[in-house]
């Protein structure tokens, strides 16, 4: 039974159960030589290249979640840009996303410098640029799940030229299966980009291709404690079931794209994933408050307000219907 949209449902082959699953918490670095690396050795790079994914426990002190937990909870700018595609089965899910780098606490989490040199690291040194941040939220019984995607499925739609980017994915709140964890087909993103289809009332990776994965590769489990952060590479095959629990899931998604992969400027991209410059900030700033207090709202109208191509349809580029939980507050 493939599944689609539901991330909670057995897998079965011939009435068998294929699909062996591991938490991210088990995954093992081989030991090698170091080699001239920012952040990380290299057997963490070479775990990343095999699985397509690494789990870095504890990349941000708790002290630096609590900040950016209580501003997801009292801004009304993140409130009110509020939005998210329909999944399969018709359920809206909820981020605040945006591009750029605004002077705040949601951009100094983009700029520093611990998580731009891991992700340089994972993609073999290469100059990165930001291309988007999502802060992606699942309030406690929310149905919405995502589907099994590619990032790069969209991202290449946009004129990326080629699949040299990865996300940097930070737990806000504890995140478990119950919770809706991330989930990732270990080794996924060595198929290349997979085409993603109508699939309900959304859009997703062939599920075909998804069934025979799960049959030969582990499900991932990106379970964290606030702080953990998980990369993973653009192609990795990802989906999230609903929240089942009492307790609302929060993970903060920054993206990055390798400077060598932007988009042209005649292609279909949106003008705030074209390359802009990014300069990193220390560690220490995120304690030092070296930041503006409240969420910059001009910088943050590029993406906080997704624009379609389709306004009749609600859809853009990407394929998706888009939900928007205040559409009264959406001024073009």
């Amino acid at each position: 039974m493939t599944r689609l949209g539901n991330n909670h449902a057995n897998h079965e082959s011939n009435g068998e159960n294929t699909m062996s699953t591991i938490s991210v918490k088990t995954l093992t670095t081989d030991p090698s030589p170091n080699q001239s690396l920012n952040r990380l050795d290299q057997s963490q790079v070479d775990a990343f290249n095999r699985d397509g994914l690494l789990l870095v426990p504890g990349l941000f002190h708790n002290v630096e979640i609590d900040l950016l937990k209580q501003l997801t909870q009292i801004d009304p700018t993140i409130e009110h840009g509020i939005g998210g595609p329909l999944d399969s089965h018709g359920n809206a899910s909820e981020f605040f996303a945006f591009s750029g780098v605004p002077d705040d606490l949601l951009g100094a989490f983009v700029r520093v410098e611990r998580l731009v040199k891991t992700s340089q690291d994972l993609l073999a040194g290469q100059d990165i640029y930001h291309w988007h941040t999502k802060l992606s939220f699942k309030p406690p019984g929310t149905k919405a799940c995502w589907d099994w995607h590619q990032d790069y499925g969209s991202w290449y739609k946009e004129g990326a030229l080629y699949p040299n980017s990865l996300t940097a994915m930070i737990a806000v709140d504890p995140v478990n299966q119950e919770n809706g964890c991330v989930e990732i087909i270990r080794g996924s993103h060595r198929c290349g980009r997979i085409d993603h289809i109508p699939v309900g009332h959304s859009m997703g990776a062939d599920p075909l291709w998804v069934e025979w994965l799960l049959e030969r590769n582990d499900l991932v489990l990106c379970e964290m404690t606030p702080g953990d952060c998980v990369f993973f590479h653009s192609n990795a095959l990802h989906s999230s079931g609903p929240n089942l629990t009492d307790h609302p899931r929060t993970v903060l998604q920054v993206s990055y794209n390798a400077v060598d992969s932007a988009p042209p400027d005649n292609s279909l991209s949106f003008a705030s994933h074209r390359f802009e410059p990014l300069t990193t900030i220390p560690d220490t700033a995120l304690l030092s408050h070296n930041w503006g207090e409240t969420v910059d709202v001009k910088a943050h109208a590029k993406l906080a307000r997704i624009r379609n191509s389709d306004p009749a349809r609600d859809q853009n580029i990407y394929g998706y219907t888009f939900n928007r939980k205040y559409p009264e507050t959406i001024q073009e």
